[in-house]
């Protein structure tokens, strides 16, 4: 997933430098069509994003196994909700995953070392892996 948004975004670079050199060039008429043909461009970026990640969430949803892990680490995000990283173990590899905690009072309660559900797709359990919830 990282790969293709990495590739994603240098492509959308590539194709503004691209449209930006256009524009200077052309004629106004066609600046303008440049413009909305950039818009469209980048919408249609996102719309992909959106759609491959609600394919990602659909197959761990199908296909995915339950697993429990434990939480190792804590984290504060600067402008997010502070969450967990979590670690479960498949075919004797470790694998990580993460949980938002929205309340933060809640948050403060979860202790490292406490139990986590967790639901990956075993053929890509470093990509396709989501964290359900905290077992008390």
């Amino acid at each position: 997933m990282e790969f293709f948004v990495t590739l994603g975004l240098c492509h959308l670079a590539n194709t503004a430098i691209f449209f930006g050199f256009l524009t200077e060039i052309l004629a106004k008429e066609k600046r303008e069509l440049i413009k909305k043909l950039s818009i469209i461009l980048g919408l249609s970026f996102f719309l992909i994003l959106y759609f491959n990640g609600s394919r990602v969430q659909n197959r761990i949803d199908n296909d995915g196994i339950l697993t429990n892990g434990i939480v190792i680490e804590k984290k504060y995000g600067a402008k997010t909700s502070p969450y967990l990283i979590t670690e479960f173990s498949h075919n004797d590899l470790k694998y990580e995953s993460q949980l938002t905690i929205p309340d933060s009072r809640e948050f403060e309660k979860i202790k490292l070392g406490d139990s986590v559900l967790i639901k990956f797709v075993k053929e890509y359990p470093k990509m396709m892996n989501r964290t359900e919830k905290l077992l008390k």
